[in-house]
């Protein structure tokens, strides 16, 4: 009986822990907005990966009517948590996709006012890759290479004609 009690709150917290984790790494690898790394979330899964484990025992051993219980309300905790940073994912990469085409605009305009700019269209063809328009990054990067064929515009240019 001891020995599934352990196994149970083994398997039970490794779960809860790595989801808490993949939820944590949703940021960099989803939304592409950085600021947790791996070794950040493995330390917060592994202090829940702890902190779950022992609650576990502890709610099994004195209280086991209640123990499916505890697992339910854990879940539905982290559950809860997972649709929390969700939406505050897709708010923030909302967020900066309206300023990358607002950033888009301002390059535009600015291009209208000074054309022979290659700065303005290297920065636009940046832009332009991270919103995900390939024809238009390359073609903006076409023309800075064109007015300033310096080693950097070229790679630009042969990097996204490569990909």
């Amino acid at each position: 009986m001891l020995l599934g009690i352990i196994l149970y709150c083994t398997v039970f917290a490794l779960a809860w822990a790595w989801g808490l984790v993949w939820i944590l790494e949703r940021r960099e690898k989803k939304y592409l907005q950085g600021s947790l790394s791996f070794t950040d979330a493995f330390l917060a899964g592994s202090f829940f990966l702890v902190f779950v484990y022992i609650s576990n025992i502890v709610v099994l051993v004195r209280w086991p009517r209640y123990a499916f219980v505890y697992d339910i309300l854990l879940t539905t905790a982290l559950a809860g948590f997972m649709l929390y940073k969700e939406s505050r994912y897709r708010a923030l990469a909302a967020l900066r996709t309206r300023r990358q085409h607002a950033e888009v605009r301002l390059l535009e305009l600015h291009l209208k006012k000074d054309p022979g700019n290659a700065s303005y269209y290297e920065r636009l063809s940046e832009v332009h890759e991270k919103l995900g328009n390939r024809e238009q990054a390359l073609e903006t990067a076409r023309m800075a290479a064109k007015l300033e064929p310096t080693v950097r515009n070229t790679w630009r240019l042969k990097n996204l004609e490569g990909n």
